[in-house]
């Protein structure tokens, strides 16, 4: 059985390199067509959350953000979401540490 997973592990990884390759020639964004995540602070009072899959937690100090990677953990003060579609976050606020969690 864990030779199975092994396999599958191996095409799944295969696929992703395949992707990647392909995202270079045609010179398209690699967290469009790998379903990455994409980060971009503004100093330390605005951040852009692109391609999330949704809010865990949120509160004026914290908010907690699930990715296809992870968890980003944001801590701050007086933090809110300004904007917000269905694959942007936009968050205001002082912010003073960002954790990405497995």
């Amino acid at each position: 059985m864990p030779e199975k997973k092994r396999k599958k592990r191996k095409v799944e990884k295969n696929k992703s390199s395949i992707k990647e390759k392909m995202s270079e020639f045609l010179e398209l964004p690699k967290e469009i067509v790998l379903d990455l995540s994409k980060i971009t602070m503004y100093g330390n009072n605005n951040m852009l959350i692109e391609n999330y899959k949704g809010i865990i937690e949120y509160e004026d100090d914290r908010l907690r953000i699930n990715t296809k990677d992870g968890i980003i953990r944001v801590m701050g003060n007086k933090l809110f979401i300004k904007e917000i579609t269905s694959e942007d976050l936009l968050i205001y606020g002082e912010i003073t540490s960002i954790e990405f969690l497995r």
